[in-house]
């Protein structure tokens, strides 16, 4: 049987390109397959046969996505275009097929070299029409259509500024009133569109508006491709609104996007196409305003788009893809777990619709990876996060080296492994992300597109290894890379704010670690320079008054300049007024605010501001309801606060809602949850106050099993181990020292063994971990007296205060240890020969130190010094009536630097009121009867203060003048510095924060003892934190005798 004729195939091939039957299709393909087998090589129409085979099979991939297809109609085209040499009348046609289809499977695999020959191809067809030829201006657009494509894959500017070139003339082809000067002017603003995203020169983007309006007014209301040039106009005011935060612009991009879809009503082809963009542009309103209805909007729009797509329609997969995107980002701002579940069987659907071989499976691998992750970090179920990676994994394998799109899947894969690095902290997932990043920024060269944004993928990884190793390599070298591509983006760049951001927070992580003010000033100069960039009315204010705000609350906890902490509220109050009832941030500002609130008052002791702070975190955790993501969150940090209030006013209500808060988070984080352990330890801290104020020895149980657990969910190898051990081991020393079973001290021991070995020499806590293993030895040794516990205990304590700098806090602790620890081996007769003979003058002498060691903080030493009173009294040793004098000294110096009236009242509940007759007493049966004077003095002044006048000798200082006043502020905030108990830190935190807090205390104490010189320079203040003289006591008995009344 003969096949069809050519003539007659054409036409049945012209069919099938308007109608989606399948089957017509494949037998159309059929039919020209075995015309091939007739018409062979020699016959003159056999180029065309296998022209039009090559589009029917170019026309079942685009429908079907086989890829055979693509690799079989780019055979059959070039066979064709072999027969079509040059001089051919259809060599240009078979040339622009062929590089279409090249394009294409640029487009699906991303071999460059299709790329490259596609637009060889169409150099060539171009050269075939020389100006004034019929064809030129197509051939223009095609070669410059595929300069572009080059441009976004290699980053290589002149490809793109060739291809607006090219565009430029073929617009020049097209003067007013041509028939195709309205899409001739939208690719040209396409283009320049594209620079624009490049150079970020406003002109670009001006002009290509500028173009899109004039092609939208060639297309007045009823023309048929008015909805095409509404689209691309309202595209192009979106991407400015982006640029400029101009709202008018967004507004009007939803407006044209409206009348779109107005235009392309229910049964139109291209109505899913409008949903799509108008939903997308709702979206982006939403980001900005906060609007719940633009979100559910597009939603809605997405889900109509979904349904005009049905299961087999060629675009399901795209509608699957935006629709799961909306419901991702409504997840994200309510919290609601149905739409991240929804989101992720979405995504799974459309992964299905493009199996193993499809162009479109990277990326979906992608997409869904994302959203496991997001489920990750929600529920805590470590299988969505090792399934995303192993998408990652095969999304990356799907873009082997010289693939255009490798460096995005190199980037995605690394952020997935830092995820489970921190879940699990297995170093080498951060060694890997590393490795990754560095491979991606690599084939980002100088030049290209994304290299700034590479740059900061890996500066923030290396910051992360610092923050874990404390390389201080690794934290220049990010601060390096931020700077790098922050010179990327010059004056006027559309990402400068985001660049200015990102270098500010390294170099204020650099400023925590070394201590250099220079840092920290730039880091605020920074984001002084970043908010500049965003005034009022723009869509990321709120974020730049936020990282402001953190920065300078960090400069007042270094400097203690009231002002930066005033104006840190006052930025974090602007950035929540941006956040009014019903907005999504809102609960965000709310937490920010009463964070800058408690840190004033945990300076001033404004107990207005706590109760502020408490009022905002309430109305935030009312905004997280439950099932909300963040709302375990904002149970802790109601918890925190309440405790806080709790320790100053000590109403128990309190104390047992912070308890109940944080059992409410415990129970959102159940067995398996990332987060479980930190609310396990949260709980057990809250129930062991209450127990120490209330005795209920179930609260003491309770916080003992949740330590337990906590401990269990931190194995042999993982980072917070240790903490958990000395957690468990303090919460069983107490319950031995309330309930006295041995077993809990000897497990409480064995605890603190384990600690000690995670601590070797040379580890920045290990003096800690000595300190705490031989508290628990002397406790045995007071329980059993076995002198081997109490020897191992002194032994322990002097290398750890061997291992402690001059400057640390922490030997405060360490002194007072020892000094118990001798009256021990006094009380015992365990003296040893030698210089720890004389046990009970050791022990003096260690009481002493404690007192007098001012990095330890006023409130610290006050207590140490009472103790030394005490013991010294008992013992009568000779250095009581020292102790005495001290411990005035001291209760004075701690009464000037308390602001707080209520607070100096409380501090008094807590110390012996007795203490100044106590001493004159002392002091008299030393025979030595001025110094009684002076101390009876002394005392009347601190009670005095506090019963009557309420204001302290230092309060006088403001009616000195400014520099008085400030003198005044100055040593309040300095000694409230001090008194800070020393901080506690993972075992994991890098020595160089060590060394940076001894810097610190060491120019505290320095500042400490300057201001109190310089007060004492002051008229009236020359005895400030100095005992009364005698003779300047003596003149009041010039007019009198006066009498002093000691009963003790």
């Amino acid at each position: 049987m003969l096949p069809l004729s050519p003539s007659q195939l054409a036409v049945q091939a012209e069919r099938c390109l308007h109608i989606d039957d399948p089957y017509a299709l494949d037998e159309v393909i059929s039919l020209h397959c075995d015309a091939l087998g007739y018409y062979n090589a020699m016959h003159a129409c056999r180029g065309q046969l296998l022209s039009n085979l090559s589009t029917m099979l170019y026309t079942r991939f685009q429908r079907r996505g086989n890829a055979g297809d693509l690799d079989s109609a780019i055979t059959h085209q070039s066979e064709s275009l072999a027969l079509h040499q040059v001089g051919h009348p259809d060599r240009s046609l078979s040339l622009n097929n062929l590089a279409a289809q090249l394009s294409t499977r640029f487009d699906n695999r991303g071999n460059a070299e299709d790329l490259d020959q596609a637009i060889a191809l169409h150099t060539e067809a171009l050269a075939l029409h020389p100006v004034g030829h019929t064809h030129r201006f197509m051939s223009l657009h095609n070669l410059a259509d595929q300069l572009s494509v080059r441009f976004e894959h290699r980053g290589n500017v002149e490809d793109l500024d060739k291809a607006i070139a090219l565009h430029m003339e073929a617009l020049a082809l097209c003067p007013i009133g041509h028939t195709h000067r309205s899409p001739s002017l939208n690719k040209l603003a396409a283009q320049l569109s594209i620079r624009f995203d490049y150079r970020g020169n406003a002109e670009d983007l001006d002009q290509a508006i500028a173009l899109h309006t004039e092609a939208l007014a060639l297309c007045p209301v009823g023309d048929t491709y008015r909805s095409y040039s509404l689209d691309h106009l309202a595209v192009q005011l979106f991407t400015r609104f982006n640029y400029r935060g101009n709202a008018e612009d967004l507004d009007q991009a939803i407006a044209l996007h409206t009348e779109a879809l107005a235009l392309r009503p229910v049964g139109h082809m291209h109505r899913s196409t409008s949903l799509n963009n108008l939903a997308a542009q709702l979206s982006t309103r939403f980001d900005r305003h906060g609007n719940a209805k633009d979100l559910d909007q597009a939603i809605a729009l997405h889900r109509e788009a979904l349904a005009l797509r049905p299961v087999g329609h060629t675009h399901r997969s795209s509608s699957l893809n935006n629709l799961a995107a909306q419901l991702s980002t409504r997840f994200h701002h309510r919290g609601n777990a149905e739409d991240l579940d929804q989101a992720i069987v979405l995504y799974t659907e459309a992964l299905a619709l493009c199996p193993v071989g499809h162009m479109h499976r990277s990326s979906l691998l992608n997409n869904l990876a994302v959203e496991l992750s997001t489920r990750f970090d929600h529920k805590g179920n470590v299988r969505d996060l090792d399934q995303a990676i192993a998408f990652h994994r095969e999304a990356l394998a799907l873009r082997p080296v010289g693939h255009t799109d490798r460096s995005a899947s190199l980037d995605n894969l690394a952020v997935q492994l830092f995820t489970r690095f921190n879940y699990r902290g297995n170093a080498e997932d951060l060694d890997q992300a590393i490795a990754l990043q560095r491979e991606a920024l690599a084939l980002r060269p100088v030049g290209h597109t994304h290299r700034s944004s590479s740059l900061n993928n890996l500066a923030a990884q290396l910051s992360t290894r610092f923050d874990n190793r404390g390389n201080a390599e690794d934290l220049d070298q990010a601060i390096a890379l931020h700077t790098e591509a922050l010179a990327l983006r010059p004056v006027g760049h559309t990402h400068r704010s985001s660049s200015l951001n990102n270098l500010a927070a390294q170099l204020s992580t650099r400023f925590h670690h070394r201590g250099n003010a220079e840092d920290l000033d730039q880091a605020i100069a920074l984001h002084r320079e970043a908010l500049a960039l965003r005034p009022v009315g723009h869509t990321h204010r709120s974020s730049s008054l936020n990282n402001l705000a953190a920065q300078l609350s960090t400069r007042f906890h270094h400097r203690g300049n009231a002002e930066d902490l005033d104006q840190a509220i006052a930025l974090q109050t602007e950035a929540l007024a941006m956040h009014p009832i019903g907005h999504t941030d809102r609960s965000t500002s709310l937490n920010n605010l009463a964070n800058r609130l408690f840190t004033r008052f945990g300076h001033r002791g404004n107990p207005e501001d706590l109760d502020q702070a408490i009022a905002l975190h309430r109305e935030a955790l009312a905004l997280r309801p439950v099932g909300h993501k963040d709302r375990s969150m904002s149970l802790d940090n109601l918890a925190a606060q309440l405790s806080t209030r709790f320790d100053h006013r000590g109403n128990a209500k309190d104390l047992d809602q912070a308890i109940a808060f944080h059992m409410e988070a415990l129970a959102l984080r159940p067995v398996g949850h990332k987060d479980r352990s930190s609310s396990l330890n949260n709980l057990a801290a809250q129930l062991y106050t209450r127990f120490n104020h209330q005795s209920n020895a179930e609260d003491l149980d309770q916080a003992i099993a949740l330590h337990t657990e906590a401990l269990a969910l931190h194995p042999v190898g993982h980072k917070d181990r240790s903490s958990s051990l000395n957690n468990l081991a303090a919460q069983l020393a107490t319950r031995f020292n309330h309930q006295g079973n041995a077993e809990d001290l000897d497990q409480a021991i064995a605890l603190q063994r384990e600690a000690l070995t995670l601590c070797p020499v040379g580890h920045t806590y290990r003096s800690s971990s000595l300190a705490n293993l031989a508290a628990q030895l002397s406790t045995r040794f007071d329980h059993r007296g076995d002198a081997e516990d109490l020897n191992e205990s002194r032994e322990h304590l002097r290398r750890a205060l061997t291992l402690l700098t001059q400057h640390d806090p922490r030997r405060l602790t360490v002194y007072q240890s020892l000094a118990t620890l001798y009256l021990s081996f006094h009380s015992s007769g365990l003296d040893g020969p030698g210089e720890d003979t004389d046990s009970l003058n050791a022990a003096m002498h260690h009481f002493k130190a404690a007192a007098n060691f001012v990095p330890g903080g006023l409130l610290f030493r006050l207590r140490a010094s009472l103790d030394w009173v005490r013991r010294a009294d008992q013992h009568r040793h000779g250095t009581e009536l020292e102790a005495y004098g001290t411990s005035m000294q001291l209760m004075d110096a701690y009464m000037s630097a308390t602001a707080s009236v209520s607070s100096r009242h409380s501090v008094m509940k807590d110390f012996p009121s007795t203490l100044a007759v106590d001493a004159a007493s002392c002091a008299l049966r030393c025979g030595d009867v001025h110094r009684a004077v002076e101390l009876l003095e002394q005392g009347r002044t601190i009670i005095w203060t506090q019963m009557t006048r309420l204001r302290t000798p230092l309060d006088s200082l403001e009616t000195r003048g400014d520099h008085a006043l400030t003198l005044m502020k100055r040593f309040r905030h300095i000694s409230s510095l001090l008194d800070k108990p020393p901080a506690s830190h993972a075992n994991d935190t890098p020595s160089v924060d060590v060394e940076v807090e001894e810097t610190q205390y060491r120019r505290l104490v320095k500042d400490w003892n300057g201001v109190v010189e310089e007060i004492r320079k002051i008229e009236g203040f020359s005895r400030f934190l100095l005992p009364p003289m005698f003779a300047d006591l003596q003149e009041a008995a010039r007019d009198g005798p006066i009498v002093l009344l000691i009963a003790s």
